[in-house]
């Protein structure tokens, strides 16, 4: 009997430990009727009257701690669902734990640079809809662009590296992992802060594992993919043989990776004979779509593809999570570089062959 008791005990031990109670109380604008509170990994909407101005939810997380609180007058602002959270849509504020204090203070920094960038590409949209943008008004949008993306990366960057024992950096981690330099992304999760351990950055761990086989230096990681034919071919019998080779991830659906192809068949055509090779990883779902991309771009060099899209197996082995993508791998088999593309790419193969 006392053994089950303990037992008893233990379990009910452990339950409470695993929960995540709390509560969401704060202020809504005056009007506002209804707040809503979504959370962000499991996409679920709870509800809520407002009352003189007030408004109250509670629960347990469970694990997924991010939400968002929001109301009908386009009030918006992220939280950590942990404790006694106090919000303030007025001010788009919440506060009542270290987390949400600072979780707010730091999607402030964030706002401002999104702000920015969505203010570029309204003026480019309002450009596009008068016509064809002036290739000075493109090249001037584009460039503000990057450096407006480039401060914002390197604010979530500075952002992680500076709470590793919070969780909320998670929340601007799992948003912008893609866009920031891989190597950083990969220093971040190598260094096990605190927030690695939250759901909402289990994708990213997973291409992060796919990132580190791109990294500079790294011997190729092999795989098996089939031709048009439907004969299978694994990478090695294409790469690590004394050539330098481009692995370039496509499909034939996606447009950028289509408009790239006249520049990669110039260099091709410029550089094969002195030994240069390209494999195409096609993230294609059709057979019919995907060979008939390769025969109207006219397109000479080796193509595999094991027809899942996103769920090849190029894309979980090498972490691919937007295309197009390259890899230049050299005549030992160890990466090159990665990301290569236009300019950049043509830059690369001129000081290898001239």
């Amino acid at each position: 009997m006392k053994k089950n008791i303990l037992l008893l005990l233990f379990a009910g031990a452990s339950l409470a430990a695993g929960a995540q109670q709390y509560t969401v109380s704060g202020k809504a604008p005056e009007g506002v009727r209804k707040v809503y509170l979504r959370n962000v990994t499991t996409r679920a909407v709870d509800s809520t009257a407002v009352a003189d101005g007030s408004f109250s939810f509670k629960g347990d997380a469970a694990g997924e701690i991010f939400a968002s609180v929001s109301d009908d007058a386009y009030h918006e602002l992220p939280v950590v669902l942990d404790g006694n959270v106090k919000v303030d849509l007025s001010t788009e504020t919440a506060s009542g734990t270290s987390e949400n204090e600072e979780l707010t203070k730091w999607n402030t920094v964030m706002e401002t640079h999104s702000g920015k960038l969505s203010e570029l590409m309204t003026e480019y949209r309002g450009y596009r809809e008068k016509g064809e943008v002036p290739a000075e008004v493109e090249k001037r949008i584009s460039e503000a662009y990057e450096a407006e993306m480039g401060k914002m990366t390197e604010a979530v960057k500075r952002c992680c590296n500076e709470n590793m024992t919070a969780k909320f950096p998670a929340y601007f981690l799992a948003q912008m992992a893609s866009m920031m330099e891989k190597e950083d992304v990969v220093a971040i999760v190598e260094a096990k802060p605190a927030f690695l351990e939250t759901s909402i950055l289990s994708r990213v761990k997973s291409s992060v594992e796919g990132w580190k086989r791109q990294m500079p230096g790294r011997m190729f990681t092999d795989l098996t993919m089939a031709d048009t034919l439907g004969v299978e071919h694994k990478l090695s019998e294409y790469v690590g043989r004394g050539k330098y080779v481009l692995v370039d991830f496509w499909a034939s659906w996606c447009g950028p990776c289509r408009a790239e192809m006249p520049v990669v068949k110039e260099l091709y055509e410029k550089y094969h004979d002195k030994g240069f090779d390209i494999v195409g990883l096609s993230f294609d779902n059709s057979k019919k779509a995907w060979t008939a991309g390769i025969q109207k771009l006219g397109l000479p060099w080796h193509h595999l593809s094991d027809l899942k899209g996103w769920q090849c197996v190029a894309a979980s082995v090498y972490g691919i999570n937007s295309i197009p993508a390259t890899l230049l791998v050299g005549p030992d088999g160890k990466i090159v570089a990665g990301g290569l593309r236009g300019e950049a790419l043509e830059k690369k193969l001129a000081e290898i062959f001239e």
